[in-house]
């Protein structure tokens, strides 16, 4: 079966996510939430939330390949703003990296992220099929 994505007609979802997805016959990805880090360990993109999310996906994107998968094999994606007037450029950045049909998606806003530079932190799922 590999994978199918759930979107039952009762349900609406706005913007650049599916519901749900269904999977079998595979590998699952877990990647921990990731932080708008060059691969030196600084901080990318200060006071630029639509950089940070680039960096926060091209950091994704280099731990998936690590596994053979890629950024279109993301079923479920994470995203922790540190204010929810991030969430528009947030959104642009996430409709540039992925296309239908989405990744499902839960996004919040905290009350900060560790480091008080961070204005983006995400964590990734995905699913490669055997």
């Amino acid at each position: 079966m590999g994978k199918r994505v759930l979107k039952p007609a009762s349900i609406r979802a706005k913007g650049s996510y599916s519901p749900g997805w269904e999977v079998s016959n595979g590998r699952m990805v877990f990647v921990a939430g990731q932080v708008p880090w060059d691969a030196e360990g600084r901080t990318v993109a200060k006071g630029d939330v639509a950089g940070q999310t680039r960096q926060v996906f091209e950091n994704i994107r280099t731990i998936l390949a690590e596994s053979g998968a890629t950024l279109g094999d993301v079923i479920k994606i994470t995203i922790f703003a540190a204010d929810i007037r991030y969430r528009d450029a947030i959104n642009q950045v996430r409709s540039e990296v992925f296309t239908p049909p989405y990744p499902a998606s839960t996004q919040v806003a905290v009350a900060a992220l560790v480091d008080p530079e961070w204005m983006v932190e995400i964590e990734a799922v995905a699913f490669v099929p055997d």
